[in-house]
């Protein structure tokens, strides 16, 4: 097998809590080493936000902070002193990609902004992620997921029409962001190897989340309608096609019978609920979807999620178990493809963690990785990359730098 196809990358993330962090981790998953800065005087929140292996709430035992920065190794750095900020743009000569995620225009009030690096470094390769972007009257705003949702539109579309959004599942922009920035990065790098320039990349978190909602901005765009919450009517254009609750505790599924084959196949295995006439074509099915959802979900009512799952896909009818994460823990495919991997950490001991979400072959996979503790590597660092010699670290350490 070859090398890990960024194993020739140094990436100095400057970012905290998911958005930098992640976009982080997808580069350390394919070989990059990624020098995370961070200071224990001004913990990064993930490490306060759990949840703690066995209960015990700790900033090295948190399962979020080791999910997201996996294989990274820690740089400890007070940055609110001007030579903690001289030593990341001492390390900005050597590496490839710079990573941070504050608020637009505070690296630039500390020296350590896009201009000022690159300087340093004319081949560098900088990306900066914030709410609304480095540019545009909402520059200087601050906010997490939740907010670049409801900018988004995501927050008012999902829910009951006659219920208050309830909006995706948690800081969602924070998740789908960083898919953005890699893709981004990797772009940047190759102009670099083509050009020999680096690149400035700026991500609006919540423009990030608007590509996911493009067929409701098409719907305003051709004639201005503005799509609104649809409960469990999840395509306009498809039926039967939703959620339907089965047997136990919070049990469903999920299929779609939109189309001819499927839908006849559908109505051999539950006939005769579904011999209504109404339900011969497609438009008869949208012009009656709630009846036909209603015989549905009496039908699936009292059957096991999982057994009608095997029965559906065994007539070729798309349909799966809405999976809780117990469900995903001991997911059969999940468990082949790899997607598991043990580590053992000196604080949290041994514990299932995710490995890279893609193979690249041939390169040499790498096995799923603990995060790094405050400062594990600065010592390293500093005289590795950096160039610091063990006098000038110590130094540094007795004057409170390397905190």
């Amino acid at each position: 097998m070859t090398a890990p196809p960024l194993s020739h990358l140094r990436v100095l993330d400057l970012s905290w809590v998911m958005v930098g962090p992640m976009s982080g981790r997808y580069l350390a998953d394919f070989g990059a080493d990624v020098i995370k800065v961070e200071s224990a005087k001004r913990i990064d929140p993930l490490r306060t936000l759990g949840p703690y292996r066995e209960g015990v709430a700790h900033p090295e035992r948190t399962l979020s902070y080791h999910f997201i920065n996996a294989g990274k190794r820690s740089l400890a750095l007070d940055l609110s002193t001007e030579a903690g900020r001289g030593i990341v743009r001492r390390l900005a000569r050597h590496v490839d990609v710079v990573i941070e995620s504050f608020t637009a225009g505070t690296l630039d009030r500390m020296g350590l902004g896009w201009e000022r690096l690159r300087a340093e470094n004319p081949r560098l390769v900088m990306a900066a992620s914030c709410l609304f972007g480095q540019t545009g009257p909402h520059r200087s705003a601050s906010g997490v997921g939740t907010l670049g949702a409801a900018y988004s539109g995501a927050s008012l579309l999902v829910g009951w029409p006659d219920r208050a959004p309830t909006g995706p599942f948690n800081a969602w922009t924070d998740s789908v962001t960083p898919r953005f920035i890699v893709a981004a990065l990797l772009a940047a790098l190759r102009r670099r190897d083509l050009t020999g320039q680096g690149c400035y990349v700026d991500v609006a978190q919540a423009e990030a989340g608007l590509q996911f909602l493009l067929p409701a901005w098409f719907a305003h765009a051709a004639n201005g309608t503005v799509p609104q919450r649809q409960g469990d009517a999840v395509d306009p254009l498809r039926a039967p096609s939703g959620v339907f609750r089965c047997a136990g505790d919070d049990r469903w599924i999920a299929l779609d019978a939109s189309a001819d084959a499927h839908w006849q196949a559908l109505r051999r295995l539950a006939a005769p609920r579904l011999d209504a006439t109404d339900f011969d074509t497609l438009l008869g099915r949208l012009r009656h979807r709630g009846d036909l959802h209603a015989l549905l979900s009496a039908w699936t009512a009292d059957q096991s999620a999982e057994a009608l799952e095997q029965a559906l896909q065994a007539r070729g009818i798309p349909a799966h178990v809405v999976c809780n994460h117990q469900d995903l823990a001991t997911d059969p495919d999940l468990l082949a493809d790899g997607y598991y991997g043990q580590i053992s950490d000196p604080q949290i001991g041994s514990v299932r963690m995710r490995n890279a979400q893609c193979a690249i072959t041939p390169a040499a996979p790498l096995p799923a990785r603990a995060a790094p503790r405050i400062g594990d590597a600065t010592d390293a660092v500093l005289r590795d990359v950096a160039g610091y010699s063990d006098q000038e670290i110590d130094a540094l350490r007795r004057d409170g730098v390397l905190t």
